[in-house]
């Protein structure tokens, strides 16, 4: 072969060199980036399917003075009526206030407003805050009003006294703390330890 022959190869070997860098690179790389963005597109509509599990769910809400609410769950579903619902199971939430005390909850079950945060959870319900500690078969918190009530079986328990009671109204912001009967003429259940005081 001649000099001239192997120029010809040598610039048709770059020519299909050339070509084949723009198609592995851009060609592929459109395809595969519209079949990444069909995956997404029925990773969303599996989120927002109605019988669809979702697993490790997790919402964050700040409100304009500064305490934070934070919910997670093993898994759950949106409510099929209520797109704003979250249906839960195996819940945590904790909610931080801005004086540096934080509430921690937890419970087998809770429906979660996406909205406004509210949640209802239910199932071995358990808050606890400072050395206050309840539990309960069910607790409706607004993290709004910064409030909780919790019914059903409930029962508390301090450094100082255990109680037991059908209703605990809690207020997080003045630390108000109401407890009720359903039935006025039944007596609240009250189990007090006295704390020694030093001379």
């Amino acid at each position: 072969m001649d000099k001239k022959s192997y120029i010809q190869i040598f610039i048709a070997f770059v020519i299909i060199f050339i070509i084949a860098i723009v198609y592995f690179g851009y060609f592929k790389d459109s395809n595969i980036k519209q079949v990444n963005n069909e995956i997404y597109q029925k990773e969303q509509k599996i989120v927002k399917g109605n019988d669809d599990l979702i697993t490790k769910m997790s919402y964050f809400s700040e409100d304009i003075k500064g305490n934070r609410y934070e919910i997670n769950s093993e898994s759950g579903v949106i409510n099929p009526d209520n797109s704003n619902l979250i249906l839960m199971n195996q819940v945590t939430a904790v909610i931080f206030l801005i004086d540096g005390e934080k509430i921690l909850i937890s419970s087998k079950k809770a429906t979660y407003n996406d909205d406004n945060n509210d949640t209802t959870f239910s199932g071995s319900v358990d808050m606890v805050y400072s050395d206050h500690k309840i539990n309960s078969e069910h607790m409706d918190l607004s993290f709004k009003n910064q409030t909780a009530v919790l019914y059903d079986k409930v029962n508390y328990k301090s450094n100082l006294s255990k109680l037991s009671a059908d209703k605990i109204l809690v207020n997080f912001l003045n630390k108000y703390t109401k407890i009720e009967m359903n039935d006025e003429n039944n007596n609240i259940l009250i189990q007090s330890r006295l704390k020694n005081v030093g001379n």
